[in-house]
């Protein structure tokens, strides 16, 4: 216990905490935070908040760009064999083409009403939701008998995919200030850069199971990339929601983390919907800039993605598996730069 004293004063310090006094009262002031103090609360808060959010966040993001990109690798696994994934569905060119499109169609759709949905969930609650989905739907990619059965779950993959990526960056807001959001958002995206890499090699070793237990290596493929968004989704449930509510820190923890980001945070409050800043994003043009660039992003980056595989195969100097290994070299240097 610290104290200063003066003519008409005191201050005393117990707990972290300031004790005034004026005259014959003595106030205790809401948990602040001594200067001194508060950089070893501070390095100690967010650390946690980044093991369970970018950290957490950034491993499931591996695990759903793999599987919505492994639909590449799938179209030349086991050419060679005669048991191709186009092959034994009876896929035309165009149905093929038409397997590969309606996964964005239905990514479009949902996408902003899968983000607006965590104002009426909470984000542990509807990540859990997402992720548990897509997983069930990647795997049951491995069931598929036709195009009808293949369109069915790669809608349903896109429309459970769709709400993921903008529901982490609004989850984020609510616990990081605007200026330390790029670095974590850019790790989060880096690492997913990743996935087709390992999609890549994942594709090399399960090619080698083709025929096991009378599966075609392309279904194994599904079925196995499938699982692991089943097991993480189950540790959504633990993620931490709002400052407020966050059941890793402490009291005080909380109380400081609230007062850091200041009222200009977003609220967890059910039924708050701040339209003062929708007015405001509507009217700025970098949201329109923003969007452009977005949109030919995705038409140049997720488009290459798509074919690589297919046109390093047909290149005709390699075989199937090989392709699969080389498309892992583009992926990985895409991470560093």
């Amino acid at each position: 216990m610290d104290m200063a004293s003066s003519s008409s004063k005191f201050d005393a310090v117990v707990d972290d905490r300031v004790i005034s006094k004026r005259g014959d009262d003595v106030e205790i002031a809401e948990d602040q935070v001594l200067p001194e103090i508060r950089p070893g609360i501070e390095k100690v808060v967010m650390k946690k908040i980044d093991l369970w959010l970018v950290g957490y966040y950034s491993l499931v993001y591996v695990f759903r760009v793999i599987d919505s990109s492994n639909y590449s690798n799938a179209a030349i696994i086991n050419l060679e064999h005669g048991t191709g994934i186009k092959k034994q569905l009876g896929l035309s060119p165009s149905q093929w083409a038409w397997t590969l499109s309606i996964f964005s169609y239905s990514y479009m759709i949902f996408e902003p009403t899968n983000t607006l949905a965590m104002k009426v969930f909470s984000p542990s609650r509807w990540m859990f939701v997402l992720i548990l989905g897509w997983g069930i739907s990647a795997c049951s990619s491995s069931a598929a008998q036709d195009f009808k059965g293949m369109m069915c779950v790669r809608f349903v993959i896109g429309m459970a995919e769709a709400g993921f990526y903008p529901a982490v960056l609004y989850h984020m807001a609510f616990w990081y200030k605007p200026r330390e959001m790029p670095q974590r958002i850019a790790i989060f995206y880096s690492l997913g850069q990743l996935s087709p890499a390992v999609s890549g090699l994942l594709a090399y070793a399960i090619g080698f199971m083709d025929g096991l237990s009378g599966l075609a290596g392309w279904r194994w493929l599904f079925l196995l990339e499938g699982l692991p968004a089943i097991a993480l989704s189950g540790l959504a449930l633990w993620l931490p929601d709002y400052p407020e509510t966050a059941r890793m820190l402490t009291e005080k923890e909380r109380a400081f983390l609230q007062d850091r980001l200041g009222e200009a945070a977003p609220t967890g409050r059910k039924g708050y919907w701040d339209f003062n800043s929708l007015r405001k994003l509507v009217r700025d043009p970098t949201f329109y800039t923003f969007s452009i660039y977005w949109i030919c992003h995705g038409i140049g980056g997720f488009g290459v993605q798509t074919a690589l595989p297919t046109v390093i195969y047909e290149l005709g100097f390699t075989t199937t598996s090989n392709s699969q290994l080389m498309n892992i070299v583009r992926t990985s240097i895409s991470f560093f730069f």
